[in-house]
């Protein structure tokens, strides 16, 4: 592989990584609701659910980059990136049932 262009290249090599990015599979809309405001989904980060459900439904937020941008929550070990996905999706959700 040439890494003259891209010098982390040979890291990820080394590391066994690809450059494709991962697709996030949010957590089911079941296991989302049983996080309560308080529960803390990004420890890494200090962000916990009822922050996350605030930043949607007051329109901060309006998608996982806004919410990872605004908190880094998944910023950080990245496990908890399907939670945060799942918590916005559902968030979203409720917020578009509410406009209709």
């Amino acid at each position: 592989m040439d890494t003259s262009a891209d010098p982390f290249a040979a890291i990820r090599d080394l590391l066994g990584g690809d450059d494709s990015p991962s697709e996030i599979i949010p957590a089911s809309a079941e296991d989302c609701a049983t996080f309560t405001d308080d529960a803390m989904v990004c420890t890494c980060n200090n962000v916990n659910a009822g922050e996350i459900r605030g930043l949607i439904q007051s329109g901060e937020c309006g998608s996982l980059d806004d919410i990872q941008v605004r908190t880094r929550a998944g910023g950080g070990c990245g496990a908890c990136v399907p939670f945060v996905a799942g918590i916005v999706q559902v968030e979203l959700s409720r917020k578009a049932d509410i406009v209709h």
